[in-house]
């Protein structure tokens, strides 16, 4: 556990899968809108995400705005079988 809580970085390794794991693609300033977050800290985490082969990066445009494009990787796409169990084991224990 402690070595998936170390690759996902911290809760907004977390907040950022669960985003794309409902959404296809997102651009960066979408992403930050979405999970309102300080542009350096999600930075930061994407490069981790991305180091740690979860999530893919889409630079479109050579020249200035350039947009950038966030996804699963096919790796980060198995997460949502961890993300269904967690949150079938949450209710679980809610329940109780």
């Amino acid at each position: 556990m402690e070595r998936f809580c170390k690759i996902l970085g911290s809760k907004w390794g977390c907040a950022v899968l669960r985003s794309l794991l409902k959404n296809e693609e997102v651009s960066f300033n979408d992403l930050r809108r979405i999970l309102e977050a300080n542009p350096k800290t999600l930075s930061t985490k994407l490069k981790l995400l991305e180091k740690n082969g979860l999530v893919k990066r889409r630079v479109m445009g050579e020249e200035r705005p350039i947009r950038v494009f966030y996804s699963l990787s096919n790796r980060g796409r198995e997460v949502r079988r961890v993300d269904e169990f967690i949150s079938s084991w949450l209710k679980e224990t809610e329940r109780r």
